[in-house]
């Protein structure tokens, strides 16, 4: 089973880099044969990133009004009733599963099926700057951790 790790996100507005930030962590992580780990920043970048994959690890923010650094596990059916969820429309012009469909329909049997989102909570969204919030900044090692026990 392939499986990709791919981090989302803005890397120049604080806390929405977080998913990138994830990605830089996991990297340099020994991880298991099959496994590969990249970021995109937008609709067409995730759609090439994910084609050929069996498994999808998304890690991005989210600003749902909870505890900031707060980190959460969605399936695929959870994230798509998630109405909290910034991150697609930041980055993208559709949502992700717009982009999920368009990417079905361009490529027949290319797209993953098996999907869970690591969203951390976003305290700053907006502010430009390439560092995290300290909340959210401490929580990338424990998406870390938890990433890498999704794929043991």
């Amino acid at each position: 089973m392939k499986t990709l790790v791919l981090g989302i996100g803005n890397l120049l507005r604080s806390d929405d880099g977080v998913g990138l930030h994830v990605i830089g962590k996991l990297s340099g992580e020994i991880l298991a044969p099959g496994v590969d780990v990249k970021e995109a920043a937008s609709g067409l970048d995730i759609l090439d990133a994910i084609k050929g994959y069996d498994r999808l690890i998304l890690v991005d923010a989210i600003k749902s009004g909870g505890v900031p650094g707060s980190i959460c596990r969605l399936s695929k059916e959870e994230f798509q009733t998630a109405p909290t969820v910034h991150s697609f429309s930041t980055h993208l012009n559709m949502d992700f599963f717009s982009v999920l469909e368009l990417g079905r329909k361009l490529f027949p049997g290319e797209i993953p099926g098996d999907i869970t989102v690591i969203a951390v909570e976003a305290d700053d969204v907006t502010t430009i700057s390439d560092k995290c919030t300290p909340r959210v900044e401490r929580a990338i090692p424990k998406a870390v951790e938890m990433i890498k026990g999704l794929l043991s």
